[in-house]
């Protein structure tokens, strides 16, 4: 599915904006702080429900008025024109709508695009602690097969039951509860390290095209050392009663990122960590395109500042083979873009929350 136009009203410093989106590429140019990362952040509350910079809804809206509204006119290759819109207030009352119908989980309107998102802060899904990782191989599990997001929620339910239970040291449904939290964790376990395996060959192509010559291997580590997570929780059973909460399980899974024999953090220079981060981002969606035909949508923060000429270069011509939709900000327009096409390419100028289109739409 791609973004055809995408209407913004009283978000942040945007008053209002129209966007006639490329199906390709679109570059949102101007100096820091003039809204770029707004259009970005609209769009990631529209597909995602939440804003990728805060959890207060009152920085989000415009000031002076009471509510903010964003809607993006969509094609979909089988279903055609879809409109999705959202309006929240200062009181956080939401309505999320598809084609004027209401939608009351957002996870509804997340299975309809999948969504990329590369921030400044992208090298940290590399040195970063886990649960960057597990949220990247959750939500492609979640892309793969829609009730896996079910299967995850029901886990991380049980198991805070079961904690419940740990700290009142209650034991007289805590067999029952630790048996739930099995059965759940085993179907996120098995669902994780399917899907891993799936993006595998794409992930190890993309780090391939973005760094030639570095080798990073990923590994699912399901949050236990043993053979089994009832063994392992099993053995673990009297340490939780004394510490109150459950040691073991997919709530501490990490996907593994090797160089070699070591660890990738600890070799790894902050640029390289980007590149795979990037490829990490990349090759997910090049698993979904090449096992599902659903292309994503790329929103890319100024990624740009760390990357030389030759990286950069690379990185645009391994997002133009993706046959996917860019949605980029940056102080200027990035030197490699020009190695793509004109026709599939729109630049924006963006100024004190003003956005004009710098090229007609093709």
């Amino acid at each position: 599915m791609i973004v055809e136009r995408l209407e913004l009203r009283n978000f942040r410093n945007i008053a209002a904006a129209t966007l006639e989106l490329s199906p390709h590429f679109n570059f949102l140019i101007g100096p820091n702080g003039a809204g770029k990362t707004v259009v970005l952040e609209a769009l990631h509350l529209l597909l995602r429900g939440r804003s990728f910079r805060t959890h207060r809804v009152s920085l989000l809206i415009r000031h002076g008025e009471r509510e903010l509204a964003v809607q993006a006119l969509c094609q979909h290759p089988l279903r055609g024109r879809e409109r999705i819109s959202l309006t929240k207030d200062r009181g956080n009352r939401t309505e999320l709508r598809v084609n004027e119908e209401p939608i009351k989980q957002i996870s509804a309107v997340a299975g309809l695009l999948p969504l990329q998102v590369l921030l400044p802060d992208l090298a940290d899904l590399v040195f970063g602690a886990p649960q960057g990782r597990r949220q990247w191989l959750d939500w492609g599990a979640f892309h793969v097969k829609h009730d896996y997001i079910d299967v995850l929620r029901r886990y991380m339910r049980v198991l805070r039951q079961r904690n419940a239970l740990l700290r009142s040291r209650d034991a007289r449904t805590l067999d029952t509860w630790t048996d739930r939290m099995i059965e759940a964790g085993d179907l996120v376990i098995r669902a994780r390290t399917e899907y891993l395996e799936t993006v595998r060959e794409a992930l190890s192509s993309c780090i391939g095209a973005l760094a030639p010559g570095l080798e990073v291997r990923a590994r699912h580590y399901p949050g236990f050392e043993g053979d089994s997570l009832a063994e392992e929780v099993g053995a673990r059973t009297p340490g939780d009663v004394k510490l109150g909460f459950t040691q073991v399980g997919p709530h501490r899974a990490d996907v593994r990122l090797e160089a070699g024999d070591n660890a990738a953090a600890g070799v790894l220079s902050r640029g390289q960590g980007k590149l795979v981060a990037s490829a990490m981002r990349i090759g997910q969606a090049g698993g979904l395109l090449t096992d599902q035909s659903r292309p994503s949508l790329f929103l890319i923060d100024d990624v740009w500042t760390e990357l030389d000429d030759d990286h950069s270069a690379r990185f645009m011509r391994l997002l133009d083979g993706m046959g996917c939709q860019i949605l980029a900000t940056s102080t200027h327009e990035p030197v490699a873009a020009r190695s793509v096409a004109a026709d599939r390419v729109r630049v924006f100028h963006v100024k004190h929350g003003e956005i004009t289109p710098a090229r007609p739409a093709q």
